[in-house]
């Protein structure tokens, strides 16, 4: 399986900093979603839209890059991951 370098759900880099974060699945493999999102093999809001997750992580993003900057990142790379993509 290709590494994945990001939660395919809110974005969350997999990187140095962050590598803490990479969920489990139940067998104890590594998840492709971050704890904040997943665990025990669900994900922990299993009713979240993509514009609820927008909605949670802009402010975050924003202290950084400000939230302009983050809403429009977030409504560019969201629908390209996995768990957004439509079937």
């Amino acid at each position: 399986m290709t590494e994945v370098t990001m939660c395919q759900s809110c974005g969350l880099p997999f990187n140095e900093e962050h590598k803490h974060f990479i969920g489990k699945e139940p067998d104890g493999s590594k998840s492709i979603y971050c704890t904040n999102c997943y665990k025990d093999g669900k994900f922990i809001d299993p009713k979240m839209s993509m514009e609820d997750m927008i909605e949670l992580i802009v402010p975050v993003l924003g202290k950084a890059i400000g939230e302009e900057e983050a809403r429009k990142e977030m409504t560019a790379l969201l629908p390209t991951l996995k768990r957004w993509k439509k079937a």
